[in-house]
């Protein structure tokens, strides 16, 4: 990827870009969102703060419309161990 790619994603020149490589001039929060955006990563992982690409997706076990299926050590869950895993979390009451 060039100077100029990067430019056209976040709307500023090539030699902008160049001034952000040489650490001679900070993108602002506007263009650091664009790249995080474009490469899918967290803005905290650009600028260095965490070695974490992106956030983890965070899914509501409780939605019983969920689609997605949820494993333990590689293994799917049955969906009754499911249900007494979701109990276990509501504090063991009873779905009424």
């Amino acid at each position: 990827m060039t100077q100029s790619d990067v430019g056209k994603i976040i709307n500023v020149s090539k030699a902008s870009v160049s001034l952000y490589e040489k650490n001679e001039r900070t993108p602002d929060q506007d263009s650091i969102k664009k790249l995080a955006s474009y490469f899918n990563v967290s803005t905290d992982f650009l600028l260095g703060v965490t070695d974490v690409r992106s956030k983890p997706e965070q899914i509501d076990i409780s939605d019983s419309k969920n689609d997605t299926i949820m494993t333990f050590e590689g293994r799917p869950i049955p969906p009754e161990d499911l249900e007494i895993i979701k109990r276990l979390l509501r504090g063991g009451k009873h779905d009424d």
